[in-house]
C-alpha cells in the first residue's frame, strides 16, 4: 500500500511540475495598455455574446442586431485600435480578428433580414468558434 500511495505521490507532482503544465500557445508581447485594450475587447464580445443569446431566446431582434453591430467592424473601426498595438499583429492574429468581426457583421445583416433565430444561433456558433481559436493560438505576455 505504502508504494501505491508513493507512486500515486510522484504522478501528482510530474503532472503539476512546470514542464508537464507548459503553454504551448504562442506568446505575443503587448504593453500594459495594450494588453488593457485587448481584455477588454474580449470582455465585449463576450458581453455581446450573452445579450446576443438573450436577444434570440426572447425572439429580440433588434437587441441581437445592436449587439451584433457594436462588436463588428462598423462598431470597432480599425481606427479606433492604437496603431502601435495594429503593427504588431501577425497575419495569423489579424485574420483572426478581423474574421471575428466580420462574423458579428454577417449575424446583424442576417438579424435585420430576418433570419431564423436558429440560423443565428448556427452563426454565433461559427463566430465563437473563431473566438476560441484565438484563445487557443495566442496568449498575452508583457512587453
Amino acid at each position: 500500500m505504502r508504494c501505491r500511495a508513493k507512486i500515486m505521490l510522484i504522478s501528482i507532482l510530474l503532472l503539476a511540475s512546470p514542464v508537464a503544465a507548459q503553454d504551448s500557445r504562442e506568446p505575443t508581447s503587448r504593453t500594459p495598455a495594450e494588453r488593457t485594450f485587448i481584455l477588454g475587447q474580449m470582455r465585449l464580445f463576450l458581453s455581446s455574446i450573452q445579450a446576443i443569446s438573450t436577444g434570440l431566446a426572447a425572439g429580440d431582434m433588434s437587441l441581437v442586431v445592436a449587439e451584433a453591430s457594436a462588436r463588428g467592424r462598423r462598431g470597432t473601426p480599425v481606427s479606433a485600435i492604437p496603431p502601435e498595438m495594429k503593427a504588431k499583429e501577425t497575419p495569423a492574429w489579424g485574420t483572426m480578428m478581423s474574421g471575428a468581426r466580420a462574423g458579428f457583421d454577417k449575424m446583424a445583416e442576417a438579424a435585420a433580414s430576418g433570419a431564423t433565430s436558429q440560423q443565428l444561433i448556427g452563426q454565433l456558433g461559427e463566430t465563437m468558434r473563431t473566438c476560441v481559436a484565438c484563445h487557443q493560438s495566442y496568449r498575452l505576455v508583457e512587453e
